[in-house]
């Protein structure tokens, strides 16, 4: 227990403690004559002084002239100012505690025995452990018991205080040694007690309650003599039993003589307590505890019974941690008719001497130490059976139904009403472990109904519940109401729930090197809750990583990612891997020639090869950085945390260039979105219908669970810049026939796009907020007007349907493994500032194509063919541009169009290196020569001039190199 002394010592005398309460008090620390007003006053009356405590040393206090005139020190103030009496003292020094962050906490250094080693004797064999003990415990000892335990109490239960005890081992005697900071306790405690000549059988329990490895404060000598089931206090019991009947039988027969035989009478109540300290405890109180060796011991049904031939009623105080709440409610179900007093959730705000929440018995005694207080807990104690059997007036039975035990009962086997202030209506809930399941009216009487059932309880008690009003809708508004915390995320990791088990993903760490962090359901530290439909239905089990991201430093400063593949073992890796296979024309056809046989036998051999054979160094670096593009993306989207700093959405397009930006699709890019969907609460709104914003109900179907909006099949001309502010910001939900409301950034669901086009911009802004994919078109579709040998699809990789009813389990769980695997990539690398963009070449050009049009294109590279004459010379630029609209038959382009179109020509166009040279142009950037327009008049006029590659250089390679390295990887990586 926290003391007065630390209190103050820790507050500064408790000047600390004075200034929360009276901050206006602060100008007259150290000023004698200075006064502050307590209440709303004229003329201050306060004053703050300092004064030397005989028992507390240095000590501030307030004296409040204008009240009782007399000093009051700081821990006197907050009780009058808290509305605690001198009964909450303890209460009150608790809390003071838990304000200012003071514990009592063990200290190794403090906390420890004396330890001394001598040679063994030659009657101290190994393996024995020889004690001695004090003939009484000293009033610490007691104190570190209990507040209110005595010696007697002590005695009652057979403790004994340790004055040193040994252990001999390998001829060595090793003696640890009580301290006055590290008291050691023994109990006798008795198996059989003796017998005529059969001596009594015992063992004796070592209790060192402050060690510091909370795993080392129990041990048992003599080895092997603590039987497997064995219950604390019960030889104890049945030794009152005995006494307390010879007692009432001799007073009987005293009572009457008539010779009418004496009945036994059952003690009044015993109490299953947690541990030593708290059945110490419950004696001090006058009552008899019962304790186990362990939280896991399970009570058989004939040692329940054993106790129930010697008390009337039999409570349990459990722990009020989460392995004692549900040890307690198992033990309250299995055996209806005992009571359980579950201490105040109020206790878990104060500390004990780890610094760990106070949860148990003598935690609560501490704070509320009267005999009342002990009586007033077991009085709210409550069994879960939950009908009642009474005598009527006319003497025969009548069963009822006891309503605050039904509800205790229902509370019990997690059924609650769930606490929601956006709704008006009770939302009936029932919990197992952490799996939440909304729930009816009747699905809580058919509960009912069939617990009875299933205990074979007799048929008036089966007509109770079918005919009792205390389950109907308005009744069972009374169920307890609980607030429940459905978030399966924190900013660095990720919760997945299986029914199995529960995975929490995170960065790999020393402490969870894998990354992935199990609990079993109901773990006592897993405190996220998930809604039964978001259980993922298939049961995990952890495999090997099947692929290792690594990261190097270029020479220029940069990061760079490369991919290990270390087995397929995951379908959906598999794919991935293939849409990611740029080249695989190179490598799976060109390379073969005619030899169709080859190619069919090579892909066999490598159906999932990132870097095949055949390619160059280059291009399998282009495909393992689209590979992990779409790992970290996919991780990325699993998290369900958002980032104003990461706030992206997914963009999916294919590789492939066709001409005037035909529309490829037929690549797999749904397909990611659809699998994510298994993950994932998704909305998928149709994205071929470019006016799709202009509906003011267009996210009618999201809410505040949804996780994903996934707009698929983006037209060419749908405008993606009016979804930027649902990326970055609140997502307002306009509903049809409702009110609308705005859901928050931080739980807006993640939007993702895919399209069969290129974007129309890849301005700043549209890449700030997109992180894009590049699909190769390894899944194609054979027609007569492309050159393709065949039609692959996905489910001729795997030679079925992924994901469809012949599905396996394996199969589900390895996919399952390699998802999770991909957010831990994300968590690993989302701190860095890295952001893995795929191989952007084939999209810059695809936009520079779909910018200039086919029209302009067909006459650029006319007239600036190399032999055309207008190549490395000056053109007036309204010529060039009239002779296009010649051509073209197009009146309606501007200037500011052509020129637009004219620069993506250029940039495109094999054999011109750029398009007015900067080393040409004037401050403003532009070419600028007088023209002679008549014979007698010459004007300045805007040029063109556009410049060819020399002769001696490829005229493929700095196009391709621009493009592909200069646009792609100087975004960031």
């Amino acid at each position: 227990m926290i003391s007065v002394e630390q209190i103050l010592n820790a507050t500064n005398g408790g000047l600390d403690i004075i200034l929360s309460i009276y901050p206006q008090a602060r100008d007259c620390v150290h000023q004698k004559n200075k006064h502050f007003s307590i209440r709303n006053e004229r003329t201050p009356s306060a004053s703050l002084r300092q004064f030397n405590s005989k028992k507390y040393g240095a000590i501030w206090q307030v004296t409040d002239f204008g009240g009782e005139g007399r000093g009051e020190n700081a821990i006197d103030i907050f009780m009058r100012e808290n509305g605690y009496d001198r009964s909450r003292f303890n209460e009150a020094i608790l809390k003071l505690a838990a304000q200012f962050d003071i514990r009592d906490e063990l200290d190794r250094s403090v906390n420890r025995p004396e330890i001394r080693q001598r040679e063994a004797r030659a009657d101290e064999k190994d393996g024995t452990r020889p004690f001695e003990l004090n003939e009484k415990f000293t009033e610490a000892e007691l104190k570190a018991l209990g507040p209110k335990v005595t010696q007697d109490h002590v005695d009652a239960l057979h403790w004994h205080s340790v004055k040193w005890i040994a252990n001999v081992k390998d001829r060595k005697v090793t003696v640890k040694y009580s301290t006055e900071h590290y008291p050691i306790f023994m109990r006798e405690c008795v198996i059989k007690e003796a017998v005529g000549d059969q001596p009594e059988e015992k063992f004796y329990k070592v209790y060192e309650p402050y060690n510091c490895d909370k795993g080392f404060r129990f041990s048992y000598t003599p080895a092997g003599a603590k039987p497997r089931f064995y219950i604390n206090g019960l030889a104890e019991l049945k030794k009152a039993y005995r006494e307390f009947n010879a007692k009432e039988e001799k007073e009987w027969y005293a009572a009457h003589e008539d010779g009418k035989p004496y009945k036994e009478q059952k003690l009044p109540e015993a109490v299953i307590c947690s541990g030593e300290r708290d059945s110490l405890c419950c004696k001090s109180m006058g009552y008899f505890p019962l304790w186990f060796n362990s939280e896991t011991y399970q009570l058989s049904v004939d040692e329940y019974k054993e106790i129930m031939k010697y008390v009337e009623v039999l409570y349990n105080i459990p722990d009020i941690d989460e392995t004692g709440r549900r040890k307690g409610r198992e033990l309250a179900l299995r055996f209806i008719d005992i009571h359980t007093a579950w201490l105040p959730d109020k206790l878990l705000t104060y500390k004990d001497n780890r610094g760990k929440p106070r949860k148990d018995l003598r935690d609560w005694l501490e704070i509320h130490s009267e005999r009342k207080d002990f009586r007033n807990l077991l009085k709210v104690a409550m069994p879960a059976k939950f009908w009642v059997q009474t005598i009527n007036k006319d003497g025969r039975p009548k069963t009822e139904v006891d309503t605050a035990c039904l509800y205790n009962f229902l509370q019990l086997n997690g059924f609650y009403a769930l606490h929601d202030e956006n709704s008006a209506n009770t939302q009936f809930i029932r919990i197992e472990g952490n799996i939440v399941k909304r729930v009816n009216v009747k699905e809580v009487r058919e509960f009912i109904r069939r617990w009875v059932v299933d205990r074979f309880e007799d048929r008036n008690i089966l007509n109770l519940v079918l005919n009792t009003t205390k389950l109907s809708p308005a009744a069972l508004e009374s169920l307890q109401e609980i607030d429940l915390n459905f978030t399966n995320y924190t900013p660095n990791s990720q919760y997945f729930f299986f029914p199995n088990k529960t995975i929490e993903v995170c960065k790999p760490s020393e402490a969870i090197p894998n990354g992935l962090k199990e609990y079993d359901p109901g773990a006592d530290d897993l405190h996220n809750y998930v809604w039964e439909e978001g259980v993922i239905p298939h049961r995990f089990k952890s495999l090997p990583d099947m692929f290792n991201i690594k990261q190097t430093q270029t020479t220029d400063g940069r990061t760079h990612l490369d991919i290990e593949v270390l087995n397929v073992k995951s379908n959906f890796f598999g794919y991935l891997i293939n849409t990611s296979r740029l080249y695989w024309r190179d490598e799976t056809e060109t390379r073969f020639g005619e030899d169709r046989v080859a190619a069919a036998a090579y892909i066999k051999a490598n159906p999932f090869r990132i870097d095949g054979e055949g390619l160059q160094a280059n291009e399998i670096a282009e495909q393992k950085q689209n590979l992990i593009n779409k790992i970290f993306t996919f991780g990325y989207m699993l998290h369900r945390y958002k980032d104003f700093v990461r706030a992206w959405a997914p963009l999916a397009m294919d590789n492939k260039i066709g001409e005037e930006d035909e529309c490829n699709g037929r690549s797999g890019k749904s397909f990611f979105f659809k699998v994510l969907s298994f993950m994932m609460n998704t909305v998928k709104l149709s994205g071929r219908n470019p006016k799709l914003m202009d509906n003011p109900h267009v996210f009618d179907q999201v809410s505040q669970f949804t996780d994903l909006l996934l707009v698929d099949d983006c037209d060419r001309y749908l405008n993606l810049g009016l979804f930027y502010d649902n990326i970055t910001s609140d997502m307002t939900v306009n509903p049809k026939n409702n009110r609308s409301f705005t859901i928050g950034f931080d739980e807006s669901p993640k939007l993702a796009f895919t399209t069969n086009y290129v974007p129309q911009d890849f301005d700043p802004s549209s890449e700030a907020r997109s992180l894009y994919m590049v699909f190769s078109d390894w899944y194609h579709q054979k027609t007569d007007d492309n050159d393709y040998h065949e039609t692959r699809t996905i489910r001729d990789d795997f030679n079925k349907t992924l994901y469809a009813f012949d599905y396996s389990d394996e199969e589900w769980n390895a996919d399952l493994n390699f998802w999770l695997q991909c957010c831990r990539v994300y968590l690993a690398l989302k701190d860095t500032g890295i952001k893995p963009q795929p191989p952007m070449g084939n999209m810059e050009k695809r936009h520079l194509k779909a910018s200039m049009g086919a029209n302009f294109e067909d006459w650029a590279e006319g007239y600036f063919s190399p032999d055309g004459g207008h190549l490395d010379d000056y053109i007036a630029r309204d010529e060039v541009f009239n002779e296009y609209q010649r051509f073209s038959n197009v009146n309606r382009i501007t200037m500011q169009a052509f020129t637009k179109r004219l620069k993506a020509f250029c940039k495109l166009c094999p054999w011109i290196d750029c398009m007015n040279p900067p080393e040409l142009c004037n401050a403003g950037g532009r070419i600028q020569r007088a023209v002679q327009v008549t014979a007698e008049l010459r004007k300045t006029k805007d040029m063109i001039y556009i410049r060819s590659i020399s002769q001696n250089a490829r005229p493929d390679s700095p196009k391709d190199q621009e493009l592909t390295f200069d646009d792609a990887d100087e975004r960031p990586f």
